[in-house]
C-alpha cells in the first residue's frame, strides 16, 4: 500500500513538472512572436499613402513644372534661401555685343542659384552666337558669376542671294549686316567667297595703290574673282597669280590712266596680254574712227 502511495507520488510530480515546462515554453514562444505595434502608426501610414497620392498627382498633373518655372527647383529655393542666389554677374571680353544680348544668349532664368546653375550648358548656348568663338563661366561664391567671352573680329562683307553679311576670317557669317559700321571692310559676292576672304584680301595688300578703286569681288565657278570697280568697270584675274596680275594692271594705269578711260572690262586671264572691252559708245567711236583712217589711207593711195 506504502508503495502504491509512493509510484502515484511520483507520477503526479512529472506530470506537474512537464506540465510546467509546457507552460514555459508556451510562454517562450509567445514573448518571441509578440509584436507591440506602436499607437498612431495606423494614422501615420494612412497620411503617407494620402501625401503619396499628393505628389503622385502634383507631378503628373504638371504642377511641379509649372512650379518650377515660377519659383525654380526645390534645390534652386533652398540655396536662395541660404544666399547662394545669382546677385550679380560680370561680363568681360564684349565689344560688338551689347550686355543684354550677352544676357539673353546666357538664358539663365531669374530663378536659378549658384549652386545648382548648369555652366556647361550656359556656354553651349552662348557659343551658340555666331560672334561668340570662346565662353567661359565661372562661378564665384557666394553669390557672384563671371562670363568671359572671345568675340570674332568683324573682316568682310559677304554677300549671297541678295544678302549681305558680316563674316569672320575663317568664313563664319556673324550677323546680318544691319547699319553702316562695317561697310568700308572688304566686299565679296558668290558661293564659296567667304571661306576665301583672307585669300582676296591678300591680293589687296599686294597691289594697294587699286584697293581705294574696287568696291567689291565676285568669285567665279569657286575658282577666280572679278574685281567691280567703283566706275562700273570689271576685272577679270586669272586663277593662278591673280596679285601678279593686278599689279601689272596697276603698272599700266599708272602709265596710261587706263582705269579712267571709257571702258566697261578688262581681262588679265593671259599672261602675256590684257585685253580691253569697251564701253558700246566707245567702241562705235572707235569704229568710226578707224574706218576715217581707212578712208584718209586709200585717198592717199
Amino acid at each position: 500500500m506504502a508503495r502504491a502511495r509512493k509510484a502515484l507520488s511520483l507520477d503526479a510530480l512529472a506530470a506537474a513538472w512537464a506540465d510546467r515546462r509546457a507552460r514555459r515554453a508556451v510562454a517562450r514562444r509567445g514573448r518571441m512572436n509578440r509584436w507591440d505595434v506602436p499607437r498612431g502608426i495606423g494614422s501615420s501610414a494612412a497620411l503617407a499613402l494620402i501625401f503619396g497620392f499628393w505628389c503622385a498627382g502634383f507631378v503628373n498633373g504638371g504642377h511641379y513644372e509649372r512650379f518650377k518655372q515660377d519659383n525654380g527647383s526645390v534645390g534652386d529655393i533652398a540655396a536662395r534661401a541660404v544666399g547662394l542666389k545669382i546677385a550679380s554677374v560680370a561680363v568681360t571680353g564684349n565689344h560688338e555685343l551689347s550686355l543684354e544680348e550677352v544676357f539673353a544668349a546666357a538664358a539663365m532664368p531669374v530663378t536659378a542659384s549658384l549652386p545648382f546653375l548648369d555652366i556647361a550648358s550656359v556656354q553651349a548656348r552662348l557659343k551658340q552666337v555666331p560672334l561668340i568663338a570662346e565662353a567661359s563661366v565661372k562661378k564665384l561664391y557666394p553669390n557672384r558669376l563671371a562670363i568671359d567671352i572671345t568675340e570674332r573680329t568683324p573682316f568682310a562683307l559677304w554677300q549671297m542671294d541678295g544678302q549681305i553679311s558680316v563674316v569672320s576670317a575663317d568664313g563664319t557669317a556673324i550677323d546680318t549686316l544691319r547699319d553702316d559700321r562695317f561697310i568700308a571692310l572688304p566686299h565679296v559676292v558668290g558661293q564659296g567667297a567667304n571661306r576665301r576672304v583672307k585669300e582676296y584680301v591678300g591680293i589687296l595688300l599686294e597691289v594697294p595703290e587699286l584697293v581705294g578703286q574696287i568696291r567689291a569681288a565676285t568669285l567665279v565657278g569657286e575658282r577666280r574673282w572679278t574685281l567691280k570697280l567703283k566706275n562700273g568697270v570689271d576685272v577679270k584675274l586669272p586663277e593662278d597669280e591673280p596679285a601678279k596680275a593686278l599689279a601689272r594692271l596697276a603698272e599700266v594705269d599708272r602709265e596710261t590712266r587706263l582705269l579712267g578711260k571709257d571702258i566697261i572690262g578688262v581681262d588679265l586671264r593671259m599672261h602675256d596680254q590684257i585685253v580691253v572691252r569697251l564701253s558700246e559708245e566707245a567702241a562705235v567711236a572707235r569704229a568710226e574712227s578707224i574706218e576715217r583712217k581707212i578712208e584718209r589711207m586709200k585717198r592717199r593711195g
